[in-house]
Order: C-alpha cells, then structure tokens, then sequence
C-alpha cells in the first residue's frame, strides 16, 4: 500500500497524498491478506476523495467505506463448512475454549444453521467428554432445548455456554471407544449367543418353577 502510493509509474506518486494515522493498517487488516483487495481499497478511496489544495486526504472514515467490512470466507455446503465445524469440535476436544467460541462466532456470524451446531455440541459432549463429565451431555441438550425455546439472537447464548463448558471439562472417549470395538468384533463374526441366564424363556421358566429356582434367578 506504501509502494502504491509513492510509485510514481504505478501507482500514486504524481498526485499529492496525505494518508492519515492508522489508515493503511486498516485497509491491510480487512483486507485479510488479498492483496488485490487491499489496493482496490486504496485506488477507490484516492479516486473518489475530492482534493483540498490538489491534497488528497484519506481519512480513517473514507478508508471504512472504501473497504467496507470484510465478508466472511464461508460457504454453507463447501470446504469452509466442513473446516469450520472441523476446527469449532477440534478446539472443544482440545480444551481450547477461546478458539472454540471463536469458531462458535464465525459459524453463526456466517450464517450457519445453530441447529447444526448444537447437533455436534451433543455428539461432542457424550465422544470427547463423555464419562469423565455426565453432565456435559445434559448441558448440551439444554443448549439444544433452549435455543428451540429462545430462538436467535438470545439463543446463541446458550451454545456459547455449553461450549465453553465442553472445552474446559475434562475429556474421556472411553465409551464411544468400547462401542467401536464392539462392533468391530460383530463385523469380524464374533456374534455369540445370548447366554442361557440371560434369555427371557430362561426366566419366565424360572419363575414358574420352585422357590429354590426363583432364589436362585433372584441371585
């Protein structure tokens, strides 16, 4: 932006320019790194600002319109989507609570259905944290149940909450593990049967007979 301004070939260097305190720091930062972004920023702030004493003055307000606010880089069904939600759940598992609001912010200032966003804070809650904090599942379903009842704006408040109480609460997959090794020992073939003991017939007959085979059913 500095080089645009003094390049008398290629940039501003012929015309009179006084760029005010904190200016270019603010074009470079909603920019958020495109450069070509940034310096048609700066080309319409020049070419649209009136000089004074053939001086161009660019003020920190002119910059504001020239740039306007940034828009968020987001698609709704995209890779920004998945990546999003990806880093939102990663920052939760990683006891990160600034990161994960952060993400939580991006999302819904983005537009991001919150519905969505409490399904993953439900599914985190019993995958990332499960047993070493019950209670993090009942948060998350009051999250869920609360934005139903509030609706937005008020209901993002609630999402924050249980976020924030993922993030910091202590982290066990031990449960969600175990069922994934169960499985995995049905799909290799490991379909035992019930045990006798166990089987409904096994106890209705049980029932019916002795007091001795009903002690021992009690047992």
């Amino acid at each position: 932006l500095e080089r645009a301004i003094h390049d008398e070939e290629r940039g501003f260097g012929k015309m009179e320019i006084a760029v005010e305190k904190d200016v270019l720091e603010h074009i470079a930062e909603k920019a958020d790194g495109d450069a070509r972004k940034a310096l048609t920023a700066l080309e319409l702030a020049v070419l649209t600002t009136p000089p004074v004493d053939k001086v161009v003055t660019l003020t920190l307000s002119i910059a504001e319109e020239s740039i306007q606010q940034k828009a968020v880089l987001y698609d709704s069904d995209g890779d920004q989507h998945y990546d999003t939600i990806s880093a939102f759940i990663k920052s939760i598992r990683g006891s990160d609570p600034d990161a994960a609001l952060y993400w939580l912010a991006k999302m819904l200032h983005a537009g991001e259905d919150p519905r969505f966003i409490a399904r993953r804070l439900v599914i985190s809650a019993s995958e990332d944290i499960g047993l070493a904090d019950s209670s993090a599942l009942q948060i998350a379903i009051a999250a869920q149940q609360a934005f139903e009842f509030l609706g937005m704006p008020e209901g993002r408040i609630p999402l924050a909450h249980a976020t924030v109480h993922l993030a910091t609460a202590p982290k066990s997959a031990s449960s969600y593990k175990a069922l994934g090794a169960a499985m995995e020992d049905i799909q290799k073939g490991a379909t035992l049967p019930v045990p006798l003991h166990l089987r409904t017939r096994f106890r209705k007959e049980l029932a019916e007979g002795s007091g001795a085979d009903k002690a021992a059913m009690n047992y």
